[in-house]
């Protein structure tokens, strides 16, 4: 059976359950469990007698968060989380008698370390840009620290020229305002009015984050470490090595609040907009993208 090909059963449980879920939460959400319980699903099909989501037991969710999911402790909570939500759901409508996922350990969130895409490798991948939103992908992790599913929700109207700032929604569908970057404010006027990362194949409108996330890891060559993420992580880098603002930084970056008495932290417009002024122009930018719509545009 082909990767994420569902059976007609399947396909229609996991019908139910998004449609379900998307009524109390965000896009971004519903697509990111939709396609953990999709992974989930291929795996009982393809590795289990029974072949069914709805018979799989503690056992199995350990051997498939530990053998399917991938290395990485984000990755393996995300995963968690869906069994969670997945499982609560179906026994609350009657598709199971029991939660299996109930006594799932709890898993901590690695601290880890910055990881910040290099500067040459970024300007390997705007060579290997082909269209003009390749570059504009780029951009936005790069100078504005923006996640893959921030970045594919990203539209025109979110661009607000007069304050010099763009209004980005997050995870939990929080929204925040940060300054853009000069060289931003210079060209997303000249991008079509509606979504930047159109797509005709979404309900969305838009390309959907996982799209988004496999585009910049072509550009920067699938390496090991290098993805869209890893520019987010270049921004927070060079925004702290020019001004040690940490409760500044956090707040461009949408990090949720490690303690209720933060909110009196909260930095000022001005704070942010040094943050974000203070990044240079990466030379070539802004060379590149003219090309390429001179290339593409009749």
């Amino acid at each position: 059976m082909s990767d994420l090909q569902l059976s007609k059963p399947h396909q229609a449980i996991h019908d139910a359950f998004t449609t379900a879920l998307s009524t109390y939460r965000s896009p971004y959400t519903v697509e990111l469990r939709g396609y953990y319980l999709q992974r989930l699903m291929t795996w009982a099909q393809d590795t289990t007698e029974h072949g069914s989501v709805l018979r799989l037991t503690l056992e199995d969710f350990h051997t498939w968060l530990s053998k399917d999911v991938g290395p990485a402790i984000s990755t393996k909570r995300s995963a968690r989380s869906t069994l969670s939500v997945f499982y609560e759901w179906a026994e609350t409508i009657g598709k199971i008698k029991k939660n299996p996922a109930r006594k799932l350990s709890s898993m901590r969130n690695s601290v880890g370390i910055p990881n910040p895409c290099p500067t040459d490798d970024i300007q390997r991948a705007l060579d290997r840009a082909t269209r003009p939103i390749d570059v504009l992908m780029i951009l936005f992790g790069e100078l504005q620290g923006m996640r893959a599913g921030e970045i594919s929700r990203a539209h025109s109207d979110d661009v607000m020229l007069p304050t010099k700032e763009l209004r980005i929604l997050g995870k939990g569908n929080k929204q925040r305002l940060v300054p853009l970057h000069p060289l931003m404010q210079e060209l997303l006027p000249q991008f079509p009015t509606g979504y930047f990362f159109p797509s005709d194949r979404n309900p969305s409108g838009h390309m959907l984050p996982r799209s988004i996330g496999r585009r910049v890891r072509h550009l920067l060559g699938f390496q090991p470490g290098r993805n869209a993420h890893s520019l987010r992580h270049k921004f927070g880098v060079d925004a702290l090595e020019l001004n040690p603002d940490l409760m500044g930084l956090r707040d461009l970056l949408g990090h949720a609040s490690v303690a209720t008495t933060q909110i009196y932290t909260k930095a000022s417009s001005s704070r942010l907009r040094k943050l974000v002024d203070d990044i240079p122009e990466p030379p070539g930018h802004r060379d590149r993208l003219q090309a390429l719509k001179r290339e593409t545009i009749p």
